[in-house]
């Protein structure tokens, strides 16, 4: 049993137990190291001012080195990864590409803002030239969606991404050669660890069956994970991260494996990987995940997190619900039990069908030969809360649907399928009207709420729209006439 994690930062390794392994990476960064150049704004992973880099062992090697939010990481994440923040980008007083372009574009006024963007860009010139991909200006505005500017707008920011000299970007594994890191968390990757001061307590194994053994020992504790969303509510007061179960060291639950029925999800997988994981065989899903959130927050979160907040407004949960998506759950005792996300996901606000002793340790979606359109209204495109969603799933079989499911979130307690919709559309020929019956039952089957995001009126009106969206979407397909969509 371990009872200090160990990491490196900037090139050199740390050491940490006590008091100091608990609270956020960046308040650890300002205050316990005295590194003030990643500021925190938002404190909720919303503006990017607090991005840092960060490489994982992944149990062989090290690997990429990906931007990320340091105010909602727990230092507990640490371990077994080397992070590099604004003061580790220059080598040897030599700027790095990142820094130069923002100096020569002037991309920065207040500078408040500025290390996070630095962080984020040299994150992107990194990607750039380990796979020889050009930087334009649609590949940095997306890479930049978890950065916000306040004075200086993004117009110079936006020419120094793109004149970013890749040819004197030096990869990070270079530039912090990772032999020894690699050959220490080779050694460590199995311990246990256990973090303890003032009455606080994290466990960290390094196996699922170590994690399985706290959950036996310690029923219902939290688990966490990225820390995307338990990790924004510590920071609001809302709870006290004080005691919990840590996945973050355990490699076997980060995979994600294909099968020749199935895609299967690793609890630990995050949504960077599986949107790009899921491309070939469920591009509707991949597109939906690349609006999902920030890069900074994608590499950080995780499907089974964003399934088992149970959020009525979860993005990915009207995919998982119509996929047929199937959670796999393991515990001590009663080893694998499998459910199906509709089952998983019980009535009522935020109620799942997970024991005290169980953790969930991956999602399969199974591999069929059904189609799917996935809709989600938001104020903004980039980075925002869904007001509601709206998945289908179906086939077209001499111009009729097969094999319809439909599901709507944000309207109502939990995200929710239709049945009365699904069988009136089930064999339904193609036609501009099939979907009227579905508008006019709207009003009696969904109730949603009204709130900063949206009136319930507002929602009504988005979900009526759905609706002739898709209808409007698969006359497309079919190449028959379109319907009259309301916006």
């Amino acid at each position: 049993m371990r009872k200090s994690l160990v990491f490196y930062l900037n090139g050199e390794r740390q050491e940490l137990s006590g008091a100091s392994a608990f609270g956020t990476v960046s308040d650890f960064l300002r205050y316990g190291l005295s590194l003030p150049g990643t500021k925190v704004v938002c404190a909720e992973g919303d503006c990017g001012a607090c991005t840092v880099l960060s490489s994982r062992f992944d149990g062989i090697k090290m690997g990429p080195y990906l931007p990320v939010n340091s105010c909602i990481a727990q230092v507990s994440s640490l371990d077994q990864c080397h992070l590099i923040t604004i003061e580790g980008l220059k080598k040897n007083g030599v700027l790095h590409p990142a820094q130069d372009a923002m100096a020569e574009s002037q991309g920065a006024q207040c500078g408040f803002c500025t290390p996070g963007m630095v962080c984020a860009l040299a994150g992107l010139s990194e990607e750039s030239k380990i796979s020889g991909k050009p930087i334009d200006e649609v590949r940095a505005r997306n890479h930049l969606t978890g950065n916000l500017c306040r004075c200086t707008g993004y117009e110079p920011i936006l020419r120094a991404a793109v004149a970013m000299d890749l040819k004197k970007v030096e990869p990070f594994q270079s530039r912090y050669p990772d032999s020894a890191m690699t050959a220490e968390f080779l050694e460590r990757s199995k311990e246990d660890l256990r973090l303890e001061a003032e009455g606080r307590l994290i466990h960290a194994p390094g196996t699922l069956t170590g994690c399985l053994e706290v959950r036996k020992a310690f029923p219902g504790i939290r688990i966490v994970s990225g820390s995307t969303d338990l990790g924004v509510v510590r920071n609001k007061g809302k709870i006290k991260l004080d005691q919990f179960l840590s996945l973050s060291r355990v490699g076997e639950l980060a995979g994600i494996t294909y099968e020749s029925d199935r895609i299967r999800i690793g609890a630990r997988a995050d949504l960077s990987s599986i949107e790009r994981a899921v491309a070939g065989s469920f591009p509707e899903f991949s597109r939906l995940l690349r609006i999902f959130a920030s890069p900074q927050i994608k590499n950080a979160a995780t499907l089974a997190g964003n399934l088992i907040n149970a959020s009525p407004i979860g993005d990915t949960i009207p995919f998982l619900r119509v996929s047929g998506a199937v959670v796999v759950l393991s515990s001590i005792e009663g080893g694998e039990r499998r459910l199906e996300v509709d089952s998983f996901l019980r009535p009522g606000y935020k109620q799942l069908d997970i024991r005290a002793e169980e953790i969930l340790v991956s999602i399969e979606i199974p591999k069929t030969n059904h189609r799917y359109r996935l809709y989600k209204a938001s104020n903004r495109r980039d980075l925002d809360i869904s007001a509601a969603t709206f998945a289908a799933r179906y086939e077209l079989a001499d111009g009729c649907l097969r094999g319809v499911r439909i599901a709507l979130g944000g309207v109502g307690p939990t995200v929710l399928r239709i049945p009365s919709f699904e069988s009136h559309l089930e064999g339904h020929p193609l036609s501009p009207g099939m979907v009227d019956p579905l508008v006019s039952a709207l009003s009696g089957l969904i109730q949603p709420l009204s709130d900063v995001r949206g009136s319930k009126e507002h929602r009504m009106r988005l979900c009526r729209n759905f609706l002739l969206r898709f209808q409007d979407e698969l006359l497309g397909e079919s190449g028959a006439s379109h319907s009259e969509v309301s916006v």
